[in-house]
């Protein structure tokens, strides 16, 4: 906690998250979304982690950077049970332009985000990994939700991301979606799956997107982290 009794960045993920980050956060910077702004992250010239919270690209050059700068540009709203989860999980492990929005995901019931996806699931024990002190979701589970998540132009190359990037493998993907209940979500990431072996695509629908992440149920405690 500093001076103005305002917790340190990702100390609410925990001491570890805090202590790395604290060296980091000079690197963001705080600039009004304008235009400019747009110009200057599409030409590569800055990275939006958050709306209104950019970083140079070239700091984001390891998995515990990416994610505790993440972290620290959500700053005072960030939550213990907030846990980088999506597509930000899949770019964490394999880097590449930052994901906008951020997404995480929660245990808790309500916790609403400005500018950040945060969706409301449970969590079974080895979903979640640390990455200098910051949790995120294993790459089997990311995998999984970015197959019955995420939007259509995202879930297919990003899932391929992770296993050319060898954070999982097929085998680990094929036994996991073996154990879904057979809901149509379950379908949708069977059939985006086929996509991700065969380079194809699928038809998604966004309405049935937001009606999964609204009935989506929610547990109360996160499990124990894999830490790596």
């Amino acid at each position: 906690m500093d001076s103005t009794g305002h917790l340190a960045p990702c100390a609410a993920w925990s001491q570890h998250a805090a202590d790395l980050a604290a060296p980091l956060v000079g690197e963001l910077q705080e600039w009004p979304e304008s235009p400019t702004m747009d110009s200057l992250v599409a030409d590569g010239y800055l990275e939006r982690l958050v709306p209104g919270v950019f970083t140079p690209p070239d700091v984001l050059d390891t998995a515990v950077r990416r994610a505790l700068l993440l972290g620290a540009a959500i700053g005072q709203e960030l939550r213990r049970h907030h846990v980088i989860a999506g597509d930000s999980a899949r770019w964490v492990m394999c880097g590449g332009p930052a994901p906008s929005p951020a997404e995480l995901l929660t245990t808790a019931h309500r916790s609403p985000l400005g500018g950040v996806l945060v969706r409301h699931s449970r969590l079974a024990t080895g979903d979640v990994e640390t990455m200098g002190g910051a949790p995120l979701t294993s790459p089997v589970r990311t995998a999984l939700d970015l197959l019955r998540f995420a939007g259509n132009d995202t879930a297919v190359p990003a899932v391929r991301d992770l296993l050319d990037n060898g954070h999982l493998t097929e085998s680990q993907v094929h036994t996991q979606l073996a154990t879904l209940p057979h809901r149509y979500l379950t379908r949708t990431a069977r059939e985006r799956w086929e996509a991700v072996l065969h380079g194809g695509a699928t038809p998604w629908s966004g309405s049935a997107y937001q009606d999964a992440v609204n009935g989506a149920a929610a547990e109360t405690a996160l499990p124990s982290a894999v830490t790596r």
